[in-house]
């Protein structure tokens, strides 16, 4: 007796589970600078600054070379600190935010740009 071949649709179930599977483990993480709604959207040891254009993704407060590869930690006028995405040009920033080394920053970093 000749070996049976599963059903077109189960050979299409078992695909679509398989390439579930491989989409969730290949996600990418949230990097600092991403925008977000909520703390969880950020990931582990992450906060949501929601008082941010549309959120930002980052750790605070933090401390010398604490941060995240691509983000630097910078303090800001009110003493609080936060890590912030690094950047070379405002092409490296997401919409709504500019690239500056503002606050004595070292390197470049990318923050929300003024509402005028």
């Amino acid at each position: 007796m000749p070996a049976r071949r599963p059903s077109s649709s189960l050979a299409a179930a078992r695909l679509v589970a398989a390439l579930a599977l491989l989409g969730t483990s290949g996600a990418c993480s949230t990097e600092i600078g991403d925008g977000c709604t909520s703390d969880a959207e950020c990931g582990e040891g992450r906060v949501c600054d929601r008082a941010s254009r549309a959120g930002y993704c980052t750790v605070s407060p933090c401390g010398p070379n604490s941060c995240p590869e691509n983000s630097i930690c910078v303090r800001f006028e009110n003493d609080v600190t936060y890590c912030m995405g690094v950047c070379e040009s405002h092409e490296d920033c997401r919409k709504g935010y500019t690239c500056t080394d503002d606050d004595g920053a070292p390197v470049k970093y990318c923050r929300q740009a003024n509402r005028h």
